[in-house]
């Protein structure tokens, strides 16, 4: 039986991948897509998340729900069109596609997914936290049918990707995070440290372009990655002459591969005051029985990369 999994993202490139390596592997279910802010606007990421669902024949069985504008500190954010483009797509456009079904229902359409799907629901948010905060404070109730859930943010024992210390679906609303980290314990953190070595390279790209099983989506890969990776080349960022890291598909792939994971325990919080802390993740890691009274949480600190590209490779290409 397929993991049914309902999506927080902020639909950028790693998001696009992520959600296209789900539609590919029959063991995942995506029953419902929660758009927000943060790569690109909420709007776009809803007019991404269109596209998405039509390019994939998924109209009639996944729900699109909108999301949070804005982070809870009031201010508009700014996207980053250098890294994914104005839609998250890269130099594409989101308007090309057919698209039959343009509903996008309003926030209770995820609490209704969470208590028609009892226990059997995994969150993962791969964006900023302020959308499924929100749910978390407006409906308490359905923090305990919620079977697990995976966040992509932070920065442990590694510089930050916004500041030295902080990492941007944290930073961009530390508020929401420390929100989520607080009234749910044992979330399972895929963070900066680990998602920035799962890299893809050319070469892995151009053997999924070539033998994709679907022929409509190998170009569209091909050309959203060049994208991204042209940002990583001309920033001198991690790995940047190999490839480039897709953030987002590790820490959707993180739950269905718990075996390849490794995780430690800890309390975590986020430094919500203004300063050059602003937005980090602190884990108390002391060995010590007088640790502080923070919420447990997982985090992950490494994975098992040969089976993360194996996965891929089979569930994008015929050869498998």
């Amino acid at each position: 039986m397929a993991k049914k999994i309902l999506f927080f993202g902020d639909f950028g490139v790693d998001d696009v991948i992520a959600l296209l390596y789900a539609r590919m592997d029959p063991t995942i279910e995506i029953v419902g897509l929660v758009t927000g802010y943060g790569n690109i606007s909420e709007h776009n990421a809803e007019d991404n998340a269109l596209f998405l669902r039509a390019l994939t024949k998924a109209e009639g069985s996944i729900d699109i729900i909108r999301g949070a504008y804005k982070p809870y500190t009031g201010a508009f954010p700014q996207y980053p069109e250098e890294i994914h483009g104005k839609f998250g797509l890269g130099p594409l456009s989101p308007y090309s596609a057919n698209i039959e079904n343009k509903r996008i229902h309003d926030y209770s359409k995820a609490v209704d997914l969470i208590k028609r799907h009892r226990n059997q629901i995994t969150v993962v948010n791969v964006g900023r936290l302020s959308s499924l905060s929100s749910m978390l404070v407006l409906y308490p109730e359905v923090a305990e049918m919620i079977k697990e859930i995976y966040v992509m943010g932070g920065a442990f024992f590694t510089p930050g990707n916004v500041t030295p210390v902080a990492e941007a679906n944290i930073y961009g609303d530390p508020y929401a995070a420390n929100l989520v980290f607080t009234v749910q314990k044992k979330v399972k953190i895929i963070p900066l440290n680990v998602t920035n070595f799962a890299i893809l390279t050319k070469d892995m790209i151009q053997i999924i372009t070539t033998y994709c099983k679907d022929p409509s989506i190998g170009p569209i890969i091909r050309e959203i990655f060049d994208y991204y990776f042209e940002f990583y080349q001309e920033t001198n960022a991690t790995h940047s002459n190999i490839g480039a890291p897709i953030h987002d598909l590790l820490a959707l792939w993180a739950a269905f591969h718990p075996q390849y994971m490794n995780y430690i325990e800890a309390p975590v919080t986020v430094v919500v005051e203004k300063g050059d802390a602003y937005g980090q993740t602190i884990a108390d890691v002391r060995i010590s029985d007088q640790k502080e009274d923070y919420p447990l949480q997982h985090i992950a600190m490494g994975f098992n990369y040969q089976a993360f590209i194996q996965s891929i490779f089979t569930a994008f290409t015929k050869e498998g």
